[in-house]
């Protein structure tokens, strides 16, 4: 398929400092389960962004967090009793639910001692705090209170939609102490596929590598609605895997979902060859969950079940079949 161009790639992609930020309500959780979370996270080796600020907050710290978010592949949200009850901690959730639809952010809610039905309908604790940010509206001037209304709309937005992510978050009620961290080292492998942020191994430094991929990148910037496919072809060892990973590495973050198949032909030659590539490709996408299938026919009908409505980005490397693509795309 021929490249359509568009604007310079490189003033589209966002260069993100963070792997994982932690959004969370101090008084609940930063000295136990927040803190615990963090270690393990950093160390699997995530760079990992927790606000350890607990002076009174001021714009600047507001700023910082936000540009925390912003520069953050994804987030974790911590739902416990009190998260309501802090302004900052509903404006957080508010801008990281922004990121997920504008560039993709994911997130990944944990319902920490709470009912995820409690959060979505603002029901018992959340239903307390918001009945003391609703007085509050009184204590505003008259322009003031319709900015204080608008807020309150927000908040309550952001929490209906990210309960409505409990399949795909994740509960903690009525647990010990042993429960907690096997819970955490099982949060930990599920930020992985969340985050999606192995970045595949490039040898440093490629010389002329950016001409090579330029309009690679560019094509994959350009946002269309149907299916594209570019092919890399030529003799063996000149280096078409490596572009591939480079242009995979330059762009996943830009797609909702994203997944990399190396050696297809190997794998497609083995017994049920194409059926495990489909299974890698949908664990890919669903965060690595694992899918049963009984062929490759139903593998298909699978993928365009999960895939439907998703800019997905999928690199097949050494395909030399056309069945292989159409196990796939």
């Amino acid at each position: 398929m021929k490249a359509l161009r568009v604007e310079e790639a490189s003033n589209v992609k966002f260069r993100c400092m963070y792997d994982v930020f932690i959004s969370f309500r101090g008084e609940d959780t930063r000295k136990s389960f927040t803190d615990q979370l963090y270690k393990a996270l950093v160390d699997e080796g995530y760079r990992t962004f927790k606000d350890d600020n607990e002076i009174e907050r001021g714009e600047d710290i507001k700023s910082e967090l936000d540009k925390a978010i912003h520069s953050s592949k994804s987030s974790i949200i911590i739902l416990s009793k009190n998260y309501a009850t802090s302004s900052w901690c509903l404006d957080e959730l508010v801008m990281i639910l922004e990121n997920k639809r504008k560039r993709g952010h994911a997130i990944l809610p944990v319902f920490y001692y709470v009912d995820p039905l409690d959060v979505g309908k603002q029901m018992g604790s959340f239903a307390t705090a918001f009945a003391k940010h609703e007085q509050r509206i009184m204590e505003q001037s008259e322009e003031g209170k319709e900015e204080w209304i608008e807020k309150i709309k927000r908040w309550r937005a952001a929490l209906r939609e990210v309960a409505d992510q409990r399949g795909s978050g994740m509960v903690l009620q009525n647990s010990d102490q042993q429960t907690e961290l096997r819970f955490i080292e099982k949060l930990v492998k599920v930020t992985e596929n969340k985050v999606n942020r192995s970045i595949l191994s490039v040898a440093p430094h490629l010389i002329g590598m950016n001409c090579r991929v330029n309009n690679i990148c560019l094509w994959l910037q350009h946002k269309a609605d149907n299916v594209g496919i570019w092919g890399i072809c030529g003799m063996g060892g000149i280096g078409k895997t490596t572009i591939a990973k480079y242009a995979f590495n330059s762009n996943f973050e830009s797609f909702e979902r994203s997944s990399f198949l190396y050696n297809v032909r190997d794998f497609s030659e083995s017994t049920d060859g194409l059926m495990y590539l489909q299974k890698q490709f949908l664990s890919d996408i669903l965060d690595g969950r694992k899918i049963d299938i009984q062929s490759v026919k139903d593998g298909i009908n699978q993928i365009k079940s999960v895939v439907y409505g998703k800019r997905v980005l999928v690199v097949m490397d050494d395909v030399d079949e056309v069945d292989q693509l159409v196990a796939i795309i």
